[in-house]
This record gives C-alpha cells, sequence and structure tokens, in this order.
C-alpha cells in the first residue's frame, strides 16, 4: 500500500474508531434505571445498585471517551503519532485477547462476545499494519 493512502486510511480507521469510542459519553450520565434496563434486556442477572457499581461503569465509560479522544487527536498527524499509534494497537489486540476471555469468563452473551473482542484485535492489528507503513 503507497505511504500516502496508508496514512490516510490509517488516519480515518482512528477517526471512526475513535468516534465510535466516544460514543460512551452516553454511559457516563445514563440513568441507572436505563442501565438496568439494558442489563435486563440481555437476559443477565440483575444489577445491585452500589457506590462500586455506579464508579466503575461511570468511569469505564468516561475511559471509553477519553481514549476516543486521543485516536481522533493521533488522527490530525499519523506521522508525528506513529509510534504512540503502534504501541496503542499492540494494546488493542492484548485488551481485545483480554476482553474476549472476561466476556465468555464473566458469561457475557455469545453476540456480546464475539462483537466486543474479536472486532478489537483485528482493528488493532489493522492500526499496526498501516502505522509501519507510514514513514
Amino acid at each position: 500500500m503507497p505511504t500516502v493512502r496508508a496514512e490516510r486510511t490509517l488516519a480515518w480507521v482512528l477517526r471512526i474508531f475513535g468516534g465510535l469510542m466516544l460514543l460512551a459519553v452516553v454511559g457516563m450520565f445514563m440513568p441507572t434505571s436505563m442501565m438496568s434496563s439494558v442489563n435486563d434486556s440481555l437476559g443477565l442477572e440483575p444489577i445491585h445498585r452500589s457506590p462500586l457499581t455506579e464508579y466503575l461503569t461511570r468511569s469505564l465509560s468516561a475511559l471509553y471517551v477519553f481514549v476516543g479522544a486521543l485516536y481522533v487527536y493521533m488522527s490530525r498527524d499519523v506521522r508525528e503519532y506513529r509510534d504512540l499509534i503502534s504501541f496503542s494497537a499492540i494494546l488493542l489486540i492484548a485488551g481485545g485477547v483480554f476482553l474476549t476471555a472476561l466476556d465468555f469468563w464473566a458469561g457475557m452473551p455469545a453476540l456480546w462476545s464475539w462483537t466486543e473482542g474479536p472486532p478489537v484485535v483485528l482493528i488493532g492489528i489493522w492500526v499496526l499494519w498501516l502505522a509501519r507503513r507510514v514513514p
């Protein structure tokens, strides 16, 4: 893949992936009753409302938002941030493997398990492959 095309593709992959992660802002402010409804619709055991549950669900959403913003920011200059993008791609691959194992271990629905971690691994591989083609 020619360098210019790799740069453009990488920038757009980062923007789209980062933009999708930014959607987690909804989870930061979602009413607990709505969170409970989503949980019930997935057929999971009821959520026990506690300060720890509130903290973990909302802080995880915030982490997704912050990482998404970082990807969008790095997409502005993929040459300058190439090393950081490559490192983050390796983390995506490892994180995707971890999420897949965690989802199955925790008993998440199969559709959830197959559509969370494995796509993150594939995106990580794609981002790493593209980043290595940027000078």
